[in-house]
Order: C-alpha cells, then structure tokens, then sequence
C-alpha cells in the first residue's frame, strides 16, 4: 500500500452501515475499536514482560495484525473529522517537526508546549 487516502477509502469499504451514519456514529466507532485493539496490544506486552511469553515470529504477527486494525479505525476516525487519512499524518509529522526539530530529544519533551 502505497499511501493512506488509497488505504482509507479500501478500508472503509468494510466499515458497518451503521458506523458511517454520520460524523458522531465514525468517532464513536473510531474510539471505542481504538480503546478495543489498544487494549489487545497491551495485552500482549502484558504477556511478553510478565508472563513469560516469547517476542517471537507468531507473537508479532498477532501484534502487526492488532496494529492494522488500530490503523483502520484511525481511517474511520479521519473520515469522522471530515479528513484524509493522508493529511491526517502530514498533520501530524509537521507538529513532530516543530516539537523535535533536531529530533527527539527528553529535553523538549519535559518542556514542551501543549499542542
């Protein structure tokens, strides 16, 4: 997949008619099912940290299939808001690049402004 808007609209394709109502019923999907699948990759770090499950082969592929589902419902999230998932990210990276303009540092994380 080569950028986000070609991913959103084929992904939303499968989204349920009742989600796409209107912009409260894709915000309402989008969140709930971003808490859900956040909630299953936490489950599997639990796993991994504390109780002794192997970071392996399989355990990332169910955590890669987890982040394509968080990935979905941030597209039903964007449509939600009115926008592309693509200026979503764009959005996104110029806020990062203006918080971090040399990159990462813990510096500006302590100091940062809200936003």
């Amino acid at each position: 997949m080569k950028d986000f808007d070609t991913y959103q609209s084929l992904a939303l394709r499968t989204a349920s008619p009742d989600s796409l109502v209107d912009a409260p019923a894709m915000l309402n999907a989008a969140a709930l099912g971003l808490a859900g699948e956040s909630g299953e990759i936490a489950d599997h770090v639990k796993k991994i940290m504390f109780h002794g499950h192997p970071l392996d082969d399989a355990t990332r592929d169910k955590i890669a299939k987890e982040l394509g589902d968080i990935l979905w419902y941030c597209a039903m999230g964007a449509r939600g808001v009115g926008m592309g998932l693509g200026e979503i990210a764009t959005m996104n990276v110029e806020k990062l690049k203006k918080r971090y303009p040399g990159g990462f540092s813990a510096e500006r994380s302590l100091n940062r402004p809200d936003g």
